[in-house]
């Protein structure tokens, strides 16, 4: 029997690229259900044939929305998803969870091993060992400590790429990213500069490499 177990997260930054990080589930944690996954528990997954985890709309698998990559470290389950906003109903999906109104997902499982005992007053399930079917978007979750950490676009790399190589700080990053070089031509100064030179080579690389402009 497929179980399901859903989980809160926050959208942190906004952009049109699809891409989304955080956790789709949290270890040792009681959630609404009375379930506790224990570390490690997802013992087998079910993948597409490029080994990435299934992401659907509402636990329909025949409104697939894209897929992830997927690890297990102490936290939880980590996703780093990447929705096709090519797919008119995923697109629709993506700008609900921008805006935070889809700001939900949850995890369809099978359970291989599990028990139950007292915590903190409760009698919960201990999920030791289960097979990871699909993790879905919806709009209600069960999870308080679960969070989607980041949902990135190819501009995040530009910002990055100016931080790294000319010690912007992020707001400053971040001014150049979105607003072009005359943020960051300050005091009336010469713009023909060796910071300009810097930020169209910056630039050209970004747009040479990623076929978009920042």
């Amino acid at each position: 029997m497929l179980s399901k177990l859903e989980v809160p997260f926050e959208v942190k930054a906004v952009d049109d690229a699809g891409n989304f990080e955080g956790y789709a589930a949290v270890f040792n944690n009681i959630d609404l259900g009375d379930d506790v996954i224990l570390p490690g528990a997802f013992t087998k997954v079910k993948t597409t044939r490029a080994g990435r985890l299934k992401l659907a709309l509402f636990h329909d698998l025949t409104r697939l929305v894209g897929s992830s990559e997927f690890t297990q470290d102490d936290h939880g389950l980590h996703l780093k998803g990447k929705i096709n906003l090519a797919v008119s109903y995923a697109r629709d999906a993506y700008e609900l969870m921008k805006e935070g109104t889809l700001d939900s997902m949850s995890i369809g499982f099978n359970t291989l091993l599990s028990t139950f005992e007292e915590r903190a007053g409760r009698t919960v399930r201990i999920i030791k060992q289960a097979e990871l079917w699909e993790a879905s978007i919806v709009p209600f979750g069960m999870n308080p400590e679960a969070t989607i950490s980041d949902v990135k676009s190819d501009i995040r790399l530009f910002e990055n790429a100016l931080r790294q190589r000319m010690g912007l700080s992020q707001k400053e990053a971040a001014a150049v990213a979105s607003l072009g070089y005359p943020a960051f031509h300050r005091d009336g100064g010469n713009a023909a500069t060796a910071i300009v030179e810097e930020l169209k080579e910056i630039s050209n690389l970004f747009n040479s490499q990623f076929k978009v402009s920042p």
